[in-house]
């Protein structure tokens, strides 16, 4: 049961046990002021389907707000919850009326805000809630007469004739997000596979023992194939002969185990097996098909590789870095616009995001939330094809980079206007570096799919957050500069020329 939350106090009516009260200029105050709760409340609310019988949940601003000071903090559960209960701020932030000593909540109960805060939920929140503050700038550079490039390389011919006026600059890149499991290779993830059959089979072993009359255990030969393991490991140099010597026992050791656990299984079932154990035997079964293939094929490639036991979703990202060629986690791709970050897609699976369809999908986006094309977009080299190119011409829009064939007349203006295009772009690649340094974009601690993508969505959430309290800092400044600094210094420079005059 789910009832809609009533509120927050303001700092004045928030009760502290010593006297006082909080600090307006706190910035978990700021941040409480700045966050649209009901929005957040409505998203929330939905993952309740009954709201008159059960247990009551914890409102959307205990869930939400938790989840936003883990993220922006960088805590874990259970040191979050304990920072919750010594700061009265926090506790102001994420919707309580006065201050409480105890712990506000179990450690455990993060997964489940997570889980109620996917990936989909997020995206809403963060559309809602800055696409106006992003529309707003629009149509103040607009109005400035920031100038109209849409005549440049896409021209405007082939525009319809009642699409409104493009506006904006658009500002696209992708990048990977790392899961927090250990480099993946194939003898490793063999002798991890070949283990966890034996701890089914021990546990198929303790429940019914005898199988088919036998009354022997099952022979797994596991200390050998334990010690085969470890003395191939531990050798400063293997050659590739040996790895895949030591693969195929590896893999005949699954197989066998594999077999004996298809016999339990068919007669006494699935049922007796803890989750996680049922979880691991339909992975094992797939990895070793997959392993099996590249082993018989010769190669170190297969569709739907699996390269974690634990997080069979997880996909080899090939990512062409110098430090990480290879990287292993989500691959997202991500829009700016007037310093606001969008998600655009979430995916474990590669995917070339300079694709034309990609790339499509990625512009209409835009105009579905802004209801307009944009006048520009800033590009990566990937995203130059012809068929993204043919696409931005049809509907006025121009994307940055050189033109194709040879240089014209114009070549050292076009050489000064890539120049600066480059580095207006930079701007994605600094809110993609911010979300990995200071943020958790550069490993994701989720066990969970769906909790990955929480922490991510929530990870853009705060980027924009920064984003509006900049904003506000700078308006607020200019504010005082024009109503304070200026007419405190005309009134100096007037009497000083009045006491030089005489």
């Amino acid at each position: 049961m789910y009832r809609k939350n009533n509120g927050q106090a303001t700092i004045f009516d928030f009760i502290l046990p010593f006297g006082g009260h909080l600090k307006e200029d706190n910035r978990w105050v700021q941040l409480h002021k700045m966050i649209d709760w009901e929005i957040v409340d409505e998203e929330y609310r939905r993952n309740f389907k009954n709201k008159v019988t059960g247990q009551e949940a914890y409102p959307s601003s205990v869930a939400f707000g938790s989840v936003y000071i883990q993220r922006r903090l960088g805590l874990t559960d259970r040191e979050l919850v304990d920072q919750i209960a010594e700061n009265p701020y926090m506790q102001y932030f994420i919707g309580y009326k006065e201050y409480r000593s105890e712990k506000p909540f179990d450690p455990s109960l993060l997964v489940t805000f997570r889980k109620r805060l996917p990936e989909e939920v997020m995206n809403r929140i963060i559309e809602r809630s800055f696409i106006k503050a992003a529309e707003k700038d629009n149509k103040d550079k607009n109005d400035k007469g920031s100038g109209s490039n849409s005549s440049g390389s896409g021209g405007g011919a082939g525009k319809p004739p009642k699409e409104p006026p493009n506006r904006g600059t658009l500002i696209i890149d992708a990048t990977c997000t790392p899961a927090d499991i250990a480099y993946p290779t194939d003898l490793e993830l063999c002798d991890k596979a070949r283990r966890w059959t034996e701890v089914i089979l021990d546990r198929y072993w303790k429940l019914f023992g005898s199988m088919n009359g036998k009354s022997e255990k099952p022979r797994t030969y596991r200390e050998i194939a334990r010690r085969r393991f470890l003395k191939l490991t531990k050798r400063r140099k293997k050659s590739m002969k040996k790895i895949r010597k030591e693969i195929r026992y590896q893999l005949g050791c699954i197989r066998r185990n594999l077999d004996y656990i298809e016999e339990y299984a068919a007669e006494y079932g699935l049922d007796c097996l803890f989750r996680v154990q049922r979880d691991r035997l339909l992975t094992i079964v797939v990895f070793y098909d997959q392993q099996k293939e590249m082993l018989d094929t010769k190669t170190h490639r297969v569709e739907d590789r699996i390269v974690s036991l634990s997080q069979p979703w997880i996909r080899p990202i090939v990512r062409g870095k110098s430090k990480a060629p290879t990287e292993f986690g989500a691959k997202i791709s991500v829009s700016i616009v007037n310093g606001y970050t969008f998600l655009d897609r979430f995916s474990f699976d590669a995917y070339n995001e300079g694709e034309s369809s990609e790339f499509e999908r990625v512009v209409e986006k835009y105009r579905q939330r802004f209801g307009h094309y944009p006048e520009r977009i800033l590009a990566d080299k990937i995203y130059r094809s012809k068929s993204n190119r043919s696409y931005c011409k049809e509907h006025g829009i121009r994307m940055s980079g050189p033109k194709l064939g040879r240089p014209g007349k114009d070549h050292a203006a076009d050489i000064r206007q890539e120049l600066q295009e480059i580095g207006e772009r930079n701007v994605v690649e600094c809110k993609i570096g911010n979300g990995k340094r200071k943020l958790g974009l550069s490993l994701i601690m989720a066990k969970l799919q769906i909790t990955a993508g929480a922490m991510i969505g929530m990870d853009i959430f705060i980027l924009n957050m920064e984003k509006l309290m900049r904003q506000e800092a700078s308006l607020l400044y200019a504010f005082f500069e024009i109503c304070i600094i200026r007419p405190f210094a005309g009134r100096k420079q007037l009497a000083t020329s009045i006491i030089l005059e005489g």
